[in-house]
């Protein structure tokens, strides 16, 4: 069992459009290049199950970066994995209004930052992002329990990617590998990074860990 956690490429245009597939416009040039370096790193990968949040730059980095997987089902767009929500307030801020409420943000302690007048609190979104990654577990075979997981016979050797943000795939790996939530993000993701899980058996229950991958000129 394996789970590829994989931050989209480089974006430009509207941060909260939800297009149609197959996907255009919405990686930057240097986020198109970004994912096809992906591409190249992920080649000789096996890759069963592709999923990915509703953005159009998660959508179009797996698009890129599974081209030439044809044993890869579909790639299957899933709700609320998307990036954290800004409140109406903040999205509809001048970019003066917008800039001070920020500054208000980063001038306070980090212990009174859970959630803000900027939008969705951390634990708003781990009670949106958690049970949304659970059902794309247990849609592929490996159902929670127990504080691992338990996978049917025919899901044991798959690997599963799921395409989605800095943020969110902050709460997927702080809840998977049982560290603590914090305001502050306890993961540094880069664009098209690539958190490689493992799950371990003891015992009939798989638990998960983290594989730090090589430097892509060393694969």
């Amino acid at each position: 069992m394996r789970l590829l956690l994989i931050r989209h490429g480089r974006m430009k245009g509207d941060p909260y459009i939800e297009p149609e597939m197959p996907v255009t416009g919405c990686l930057a040039d240097s986020g198109i290049k970004q994912a096809k370096n992906l591409q190249k790193m992920l080649e000789s990968t096996q890759i069963d199950y592709a999923f990915s949040s509703t953005y159009g730059r998660a959508i179009q980095t797996a698009e890129i970066a599974l081209e030439g997987h044809s044993e890869c089902a579909p790639i299957k767009i899933v709700k609320n994995i998307h990036e954290w929500n800004p409140s109406e307030e903040y999205r509809n801020a001048t970019s003066t209004e917008a800039e001070a409420m920020s500054k208000r943000d980063a001038d306070r302690d980090i212990a009174e930052t859970w959630k803000t007048e900027l939008g969705e609190g951390l634990f708003d979104m781990y009670a949106r992002i958690v049970p949304a990654l659970l059902e794309i577990l247990a849609s592929v075979g490996w159902k929670a329990t127990g504080g691992g997981f338990v996978p049917t016979e025919e899901s044991k050797d798959k690997t599963v990617a799921i395409f989605a943000h800095g943020g969110s795939l902050n709460v997927m790996l702080s809840f998977l590998l049982g560290v603590q939530p914090s305001p502050m993000g306890r993961f540094s993701l880069p664009h098209t990074a690539c958190a490689d899980i493992r799950f371990n058996e003891r015992k009939g229950v798989y638990y998960t860990s983290l594989q730090i991958p090589l430097p892509y000129d060393e694969y």
